[in-house]
């Protein structure tokens, strides 16, 4: 794979900074050869790790993960948030999964990748470091050791697959007219990101009741160019209608946005009956929406890089209702966050076809749109927390950090169920509402 075959978002900064967050929050599962060459590290108490539990885990037949600490944390993370066998052997002998975090790497055409970041690491959020682009050789050597011994062409993702007209896909290089068309439409910051969001969403109503048997290539440049036109003109400036979405869109929202809130832990896996059953009745709060919100848990690299403990009191109490007033989203910093989101995502191939339970783009796109009106949800709670009827751009950063990390991660996400969610405040015309409701 040449570096020209590998699709950079060129908009995006990155470089670790040790908040070891990511040490912390994932399960880490390593190679049969991967075991074995840390078992030949031999690592004793002397580096720092205890002699009273595995540093590796078996997990199934020839499958095995990194042990963690008592305080769930990776068991090679030091006092300092930095990796033990990073530290003694460099950064070669980590695991794959370890030196590929924050990067997911997705096929973008015959040999061709796409790479895109995980907005779940705070660094990714805050755009520290140094450009992607200027790491592109870096990330091409570990692009590489990804696919290796894996299937290197793949067929595009779908376009829609719906009635009347069935599955429609198009071959890889008119699959990239229609990222280009959504990136377009995304980086024209002449009007609010949600008035972009909802002219993306208008156009691809039209995509769905078209048919692409015949509209290829320059003919698709042609059709793309006269639908985002349309919109344009359906929705020409900010001056959106709002109307509130109506109860069962905003029972099926609050339960999407308990869901991309949600952060499992080992310690909570091992909870038992009492954690399952308040786990219970918290969904139950969700559904009716009534009384207080439950205590949603903050990630590590959340809690230690955004949290503000003289301001955010989570025991707080916050009722849903108030989550339901105008909180001052609509701001150029925030449009500028999460712009940059999707971009990175629609650039990155990180929101359809594989990297997404196999979604096709209309479906795919709409779910992604739905982040927009769930981080705006959760910066709410945060503003909330802390007695603020207005949110801060750290608000929209730490919800950010938290709903990616479940994004196309989370298979409670990926269950028939929560994808016919997503369908279906589609059909009830209620998306674009959530949208312009919660980005007040």
């Amino acid at each position: 794979m040449s570096k020209s075959n590998l699709l950079l978002p060129v908009i995006q900064n990155w470089g670790c900074h040790n908040c070891g967050g990511c040490c912390r929050e994932h399960l880490i599962e390593i190679t049969a050869a991967e075991k074995q060459r840390i078992e030949n590290q031999a690592w004793t108490a002397a580096d720092g790790i205890s002699m009273e539990r595995p540093v590796i885990q078996q997990i199934g037949r020839n499958r095995y993960r990194l042990a963690h600490q008592s305080d769930g944390a990776c068991v090679f993370l030091d006092e300092g948030g930095l990796c033990r066998i990073h530290t003694k052997h460099g950064e070669p002998a980590k695991p794959l999964a370890c030196r590929t975090y924050p990067y997911a790497v997705h096929p973008a055409g015959p040999r061709k990748l796409a790479v895109s970041l995980r907005f779940s690491c705070p660094s990714v959020v805050q755009n520290l470091g140094s450009s992607v682009d200027s790491q592109k050789a870096a990330i091409g050597q570990l692009s590489r050791e990804i696919v290796t011994g894996k299937q290197r062409d793949h067929d595009p993702p779908l376009i829609h697959n719906c009635p009347p007209h069935g599955v429609q896909q198009g071959d890889w290089p008119d699959f990239h007219r229609f990222l280009t068309a959504l990136d377009d439409c995304v980086t024209d910051d002449s009007v609010h990101l949600v008035v972009r969001l909802m002219r993306i969403l208008a156009w691809l109503e039209l995509v769905e009741q078209s048919q692409f048997q015949t509209i290829r290539g320059a003919k698709l440049d042609d059709y793309l160019s006269l639908v985002t036109k349309a919109s344009v003109k359906a929705q020409p400036d900010n001056d959106l209608p709002i109307h509130r979405p109506n109860r069962m869109a905003r029972i099926m929202f609050r339960l999407i946005a308990a869901q991309y809130a949600r952060h499992d832990t080992e310690a909570l896996v091992r909870g038992g009956l009492s954690t399952r059953l308040s786990l219970l009745n918290a969904a139950m709060r969700f559904t009716t929406g009534f009384g207080r919100v439950p205590t949603l848990n903050e990630s590590a690299s959340v809690s230690r890089v955004f949290a503000d403990p003289s301001d955010n009191d989570p025991n707080r109490t916050v009722r849903f209702s108030d989550l339901e007033i105008a909180y001052g989203g609509r701001r150029s910093d925030i449009d500028e966050l999460l712009t940059r989101y999707f971009r990175v995502k629609i650039q990155g191939l990180h929101f359809c076809g594989p990297a997404q339970f196999q979604t096709s783009l209309l479906d795919g796109f709409r779910g992604l749109a739905l982040m927009h009106p769930v981080v705006m949800w959760l910066a709410r709670l945060r503003a909330a927390r802390r007695a603020s009827e207005s949110i801060d751009l750290v608000d929209v950063q730490a919800s950010l950090a938290t709903a990616d990390h479940n994004y196309g991660y989370s298979p409670a996400l990926g269950t028939p169920s929560a994808l016919r969610r997503v369908s279906l405040l589609t059909r009830m015309k209620q998306l674009t509402s959530l949208l312009s409701w919660y980005s007040q």
